[in-house]
């Protein structure tokens, strides 16, 4: 993968649970965490940030950063800002974007996601829904796949229109992509469409004009979005040693 980067956007400000990125796993903070396991895979890896005081941490503990504007409306369009800064110092063609609340990425879903760019523009992941309650939340994003030799994505939505097709060819959406460096930048140079905006999907910018590949994977990969969640990331670490 020396053909490759692997960009983890982070930024501080949350809603739903503020300075998240510094929230502890297992005593480290999170994007240091997450930076860790992304590391584990390949050297290449960087984050993508907008904050001083994640550039003040990043300083004291050497972790490779970028600073981008804050205002990005996506962490899609963070990345390609990141990509035109390091492309003045590292040769490459392929970046794989981590996000920076999945301490469990797993070496073999990047592999997956970078493998896929030997034939596609954009790569991503997908999994079976647990249950009819989980696919029915509009949280959790749905992909409706397609056989064309190989697994593409029909349409991303929150909603679940026709459950006779749950696990079947609509599945659960995993937001980890990987890009063409050439088709990254396009995508950024586009404006955001009504129904991305409306949906709030950043993939549906330009899911109708390229084919996005699909992986599918065995189980969801835990993310941090709520302090609960941090206690079962931490509780499964200390289960599992």
């Amino acid at each position: 993968m020396n053909d490759t980067v692997i960009v983890i956007p982070i930024r501080l400000q949350a809603s739903r649970f503020p300075n998240k990125p510094f929230a502890k796993i297992d005593n480290l903070p999170m994007l240091h965490y997450v930076f860790n396991a992304a590391s584990k895979t390949h050297k290449n890896v960087f984050l993508a940030i907008c904050d001083q005081e994640v550039e003040d941490y990043c300083n004291k503990n050497n972790l490779p950063f970028v600073k981008t504007n804050p205002n990005h409306i996506s962490g899609s369009d963070r990345i390609g800002e990141a990509v035109e800064k390091l492309e003045k110092k590292l040769n490459f063609n392929f970046i794989v974007n981590v996000q920076g609340d999945m301490p469990f990425i797993k070496k073999e879903y990047i592999l997956s996601l970078r493998q896929n760019l030997s034939t596609f523009k954009m790569s991503t992941l997908a999994c079976p829904f647990k249950n009819k309650v989980e696919a029915e939340s509009l949280s959790k994003v749905k992909v409706e796949v397609a056989y064309d030799n190989n697994l593409v994505a029909k349409d991303f939505k929150r909603s679940l229109i026709d459950i006779s097709k749950l696990n079947k060819s609509i599945f659960h959406h995993i937001g980890v992509y990987g890009f063409q460096k050439q088709f990254l930048k396009e995508y950024v140079s586009q404006k955001p469409t009504k129904r991305e905006l409306e949906e709030k999907l950043e993939q549906l910018r330009v899911h109708g004009n390229t084919k996005i590949s699909i992986t599918i994977i065995d189980e969801e990969i835990l993310g941090v979005d709520t302090k609960e969640d941090l206690d079962t990331v931490n509780q499964l670490i200390q289960d599992h040693g």
